[in-house]
This record gives structure tokens, C-alpha cells and sequence, in this order.
């Protein structure tokens, strides 16, 4: 393998990459409108507390089932519990 081919790799690799990264900065911007749009609508809920309820039991279920993301949850959960009337641990 020459320093041309080297060359074109790395500029292969680096187009990739900065794929990745849009496809991540795209991925984060979803979730925020996706966040924003259930808390308008949670706000508004007659039975906050039976979606509370809910919520606890699958956020549960999320963390037995992928504890290698139970940490980057953590505060997400914390904001959609405060929202939801939660009281404070």
C-alpha cells in the first residue's frame, strides 16, 4: 500500500466520520422537538400521576434492559419526573 492509497483512505474514513456526526447532531435534534412535544402534552394531562405510575415501571424496564445507557438516562428521567409531579428523591 502506497502513500496515495493511504492518503485516499483517510479522506474516505474522515467523510464517514463526519457522516456519523451529522447523522448524530440530526438524531439529538429530533429528540429535543420529540421532548418538547411530550412535555406540551403531559403538562396538560388529567392524570399525571397514573402517567407517572407508568412511566416509573418502563423507565425500570429500560434500565434492567440496557444498563449500559441506565446512566445517560438518569437525568432525562429526573426532568420527566419533576414534570410529571414527581417529588424529589
Amino acid at each position: 500500500m502506497d502513500s496515495d492509497d493511504i492518503r485516499r483512505q483517510l479522506a474516505e474514513q474522515a467523510q464517514h466520520i463526519d457522516a456519523l456526526k451529522d447523522n448524530q447532531f440530526a438524531l439529538v435534534a429530533q429528540v429535543q422537538v420529540l421532548q418538547a412535544a411530550l412535555a406540551s402534552a403531559l403538562m396538560h394531562h388529567a392524570d399525571r400521576a397514573a402517567v407517572l405510575a407508568d412511566f416509573e415501571r418502563i423507565m425500570q424496564r429500560a434500565r434492567e434492559a440496557t444498563p449500559n445507557l441506565a446512566a445517560r438516562m438518569e437525568a432525562l428521567e429526573a426532568g420527566m419526573r419533576a414534570l410529571l409531579g414527581a417529588p424529589r428523591a
